[in-house]
């Protein structure tokens, strides 16, 4: 039974806290200003303009116009961090004076375009769930300001994408009440540890490798939606990717999703289109210029993480009879028919 050809983009959204403890300083400062100020707002334009939805991972502290009171939040520390996670946030700052650093006035933004944004979460403050240094007292604390957040925004605990692509402590996760996840990336080619994986992912760049489809599975009674390609920042080394063959991995997967079904997920970071502006704009705004032609030539459809999710278990229950967010049964696959199915 072949899934109906499906395109999902996932966007994480972080400013400053995606990398404050590894490369602090005026650099990264001047990147999340302009992402707040100008990469998001030309993003979301061209998402809008072309008919595509996405799911927007933004990290939970950024969303208030203010930090809020973390005294909940248990310590962490981690090898590669002496400091207080915290230690670099502006405790008494607000968005207009530390737009850095905090973006409600962009949650209003997605919120409010047409067609409807999905808002998820990528975490509350941005900690890898899964690094040595992390703490399942952590991990809950963080779903939970999450799924506190989500109240307060009127928000549904749908999607959630790790910091880092570190997936850990799913069980927390599915019982803060979310339905679904991005697992990481299944390579075109597979290889047998995270290093040859990593290479290969860096060769089918420069090469334009056809990325893989994928489907969703459930895993600990969540929804778990693996990626198909990040197209990566054009920075150090990465900016001699030739934008050509990043477009042209791009193409070569709506290709392959519209011929053979399945789900082809894009994601990467909206601070990416930063570096060697407009070089990766220009990239994006190719791809989802045709992807939106596709859409309208119903030659496949876009959804959000959390449209996959619901649809997953929907079918999932007409399968088996009974709903399946419950974490009864931790790995299977359900395929989404096909409206010829």
């Amino acid at each position: 039974m072949m899934t109906q050809p499906t395109v999902v983009i996932s966007l994480d959204l972080e400013l400053s806290w995606g990398s404050f403890d590894h490369a602090y300083g005026e650099n990264l400062l001047k990147m999340a200003r302009w992402t707040h100020d100008i990469g998001v707002p030309n993003l979301l334009n061209h998402l809008t303009r072309n008919g595509v939805p996405a799911s927007w991972a933004i990290v939970g502290a950024m969303m208030r116009s203010s930090l809020p009171d973390v005294s909940g939040l248990p310590e962490v520390r981690y090898p590669h961090f002496k400091k207080s996670w915290f230690d670099y946030v502006p405790k008494n700052g607000d968005e207009s004076a530390h737009p850095e650093w905090f973006g409600a006035s962009l949650v209003k933004m997605i919120r409010n375009a047409l067609p409807r944004q999905e808002v998820g979460f990528h975490s509350f403050s941005h900690v890898p769930f899964g690094w040595p240094g992390m703490t399942r007292e952590r991990a809950v604390a963080e779903f939970s300001y999450c799924a506190q957040i989500a109240k307060e925004f009127a928000l549904p605990t749908t999607c959630f994408v790790f910091p880092r692509n570190s997936v850990a402590f799913l069980r927390e996760l599915r019982d803060a009440g979310f339905t679904c996840f991005r697992e990481v990336d299944e390579m075109p080619i597979r290889f047998a540890s995270r290093t040859l994986a990593s290479m290969g992912a860096v060769l089918a760049d420069f090469t334009g490798l056809t990325p893989r489809m994928v489907d969703a599975s459930l895993k600990e009674g969540l929804v778990s939606i693996p990626g198909s390609l990040m197209v990566r920042y054009a920075a150090g080394w990465r900016k001699y990717i030739p934008d050509s063959n990043r477009l042209r991995r791009l193409k070569k997967g709506l290709e392959r999703v519209r011929q053979t079904g399945g789900i082809f997920h894009v994601w990467f970071h909206p601070e990416n289109l930063y570096a060697e502006w407009p070089r990766l704009e220009n990239v994006v705004a190719h791809f989802l210029e045709e992807l939106g032609a596709m859409v309208r030539n119903r030659d496949v459809r876009c959804l959000t993480m959390g449209q996959v999710a619901t649809e997953f278990q929907t079918k999932a229950a007409e399968q088996f009879g009974s709903p399946v967010a419950v974490g009864s049964m931790d790995s299977w696959v359900v395929s989404i028919p096909s409206e010829s199915d």
